[in-house]
């Protein structure tokens, strides 16, 4: 499998995953171009493109969805609570309902080339997912934006070779930063974000030897990469890969299926 973070953070998120001839995308919060652009930069023509499954319905997860949409006709996947529930932000960022599948979770979604296992996630916009997936005999994980780590979360986690965790803030800079104190409260609280030592706590636990965490969805102004490769050194055994992603950064990776 080869994948590609186009960018992630809260100037947008975008996660592109390619297995031999099929491509599954992650969240479109950027624009048609840049997508295309690092697609072919990158290799991963455009109409291998089978589906973009959606975590949440924020901006920076979603914005782009709306023209990828008209500009290529792929459906787009989101949680039934999110459709149900969002259909104002959907009209906003025109997103065409008509092409966009619900799904229930504990559902399993097959598209060509990949089987994908959707689970509810914690944050403040209705129905938000997180996602397991497999393609070829890779086993891949992606939760971003939840206050609190689902218990669904850590048998699947712990199947995956290549994780995607969210390491949103560190608690001290977050605690004696500008913020006012009801953002501080949404941050901190059961619909916010992962702060780091959640995030490498949750990625010990589920990792193994050989396995790559790559950790995502950095805070702008309470968090540093600095801080979160140091936590992950101390607490993380060597023999698995770490990556910190500083916000905006594009990343890519090669992982081979399970013999």
């Amino acid at each position: 499998m080869h994948y590609v973070g186009i960018t992630t953070g809260s100037c947008g998120n975008c996660y592109v995953f390619h297995s031999c001839h099929d491509t599954i995308i992650i969240d479109d919060g950027v624009t048609f171009r840049k997508i295309t652009e690092k697609m072919a930069d990158h290799g991963i023509p455009l109409e291998s493109i089978r589906a973009l499954f959606l975590t949440h319905l924020h901006p920076d997860h979603s914005k782009g969805v709306g023209v990828l949409q008209r500009k290529l006709g792929i459906p787009v996947y989101m949680s039934r609570e999110a459709m149900e529930r969002n259909g104002s932000v959907m009209m906003k960022q025109k997103i065409e309902i008509d092409r966009v599948n619900a799904y229930d979770f504990g559902d399993t979604i097959d598209v060509p080339g990949f089987s994908v296992t959707p689970f509810p996630v914690s944050h403040d916009s209705d129905g938000a997912a997180g996602y397991a997936f497999q393609s070829d005999g890779v086993r891949c994980f992606l939760m971003t934006d939840t206050g609190i780590i689902p218990e669904e979360a850590w048998q699947l986690a712990s199947r995956a070779s290549v994780k995607f965790i969210e390491s949103n803030y560190d608690d001290e800079m977050l605690r004696n930063g500008p913020y006012p104190e009801f953002l501080k409260a949404r941050i901190y609280g059961s619909r916010g974000h992962l702060s780091n030592r959640e995030a490498v706590s949750f990625a010990r636990q589920t990792s193994r030897q050989g396995d790559s965490i790559y950790f995502v969805h950095l805070s702008a102004n309470n968090n540093a990469p600095e801080i979160v490769k140091e936590l992950a050194v101390k607490e993380i055994p060597s023999g698995i890969f770490c990556h910190v992603c500083s916000r905006g950064e594009l990343f890519e990776g090669f992982a081979d299926g399970e013999e």
